[in-house]
């Protein structure tokens, strides 16, 4: 099973990687536009994201909007294998982690549980809500706390994506933390009661 895990994470990260730039920009600018057109900015302010990494979708325009907006934008930081979320404003200085990843080097950890949503980097998706990431199970520790399912004061979790990443069908584990939602070049997709509020137009 773990082999056909790891096949499929290479299989995708690849393809993910082999979108050819200019069809990366178009795709990059759908998703910035289905995520302005969602309900995401209706839920309140406290979002964190990241920062594309290895062939990911890229949110940057998301960022600069709270940051002209005077809002924090929150970022994944790795403390002792955890990771943590810190503010992040577009001069802040950032340095990389051990993957290689930059991160926010100042500030105090965000409790993720006072975040209203975050947007999430995968591997790959299916159409239950699954998610594949890159093996670390850094996210699925840090969010434990939104299991079950049926927890209502949690982050709406929103995965961010090419539609190329989707998959058949993912084996979920006990650990695995399912996501509201998914966004892709092709639209929004959601998975929980939670992310229909996505489905709202943005009132600000």
């Amino acid at each position: 099973m773990q082999q056909t895990i790891s096949s499929t994470r290479l299989r995708l990260r690849k393809s993910r990687n082999d979108i050819p730039p200019t069809t990366r920009r178009r795709y990059n600018r759908l998703i910035h536009q289905h995520l302005l057109t969602s309900g995401l900015f209706n839920r309140g302010s406290r979002i964190a994201g990241y920062l594309a990494y290895d062939g990911e979708p890229s949110i940057d325009l998301i960022i600069q909007r709270q940051h002209k907006a005077n809002r924090p934008f929150y970022l994944p930081a790795l403390r002792k294998q955890q990771l943590t979320f810190k503010a992040y404003r577009f001069n802040d200085t950032l340095a990389n982690n051990k993957f290689n990843i930059p991160e926010p080097t100042g500030h105090q950890s965000f409790n993720p549980k006072y975040l209203n949503t975050i947007l999430m980097p995968l591997v790959g998706f299916d159409g239950h809500g699954n998610r594949l990431g890159m093996g670390g199970g850094f996210y699925d520790r840090t969010l434990r706390f939104t299991l079950p399912a049926s927890c209502k004061k949690h982050p709406l979790l929103i995965g961010i994506a090419y539609s190329q990443q989707k998959v058949n069908r993912l084996l979920k584990q006990p650990w695995d933390i399912p996501l509201d939602a998914v966004i892709t070049e092709q639209g929004l997709q959601c998975f929980s009661i939670k992310s229909l509020s996505l489905l709202r137009p943005p009132t600000r």
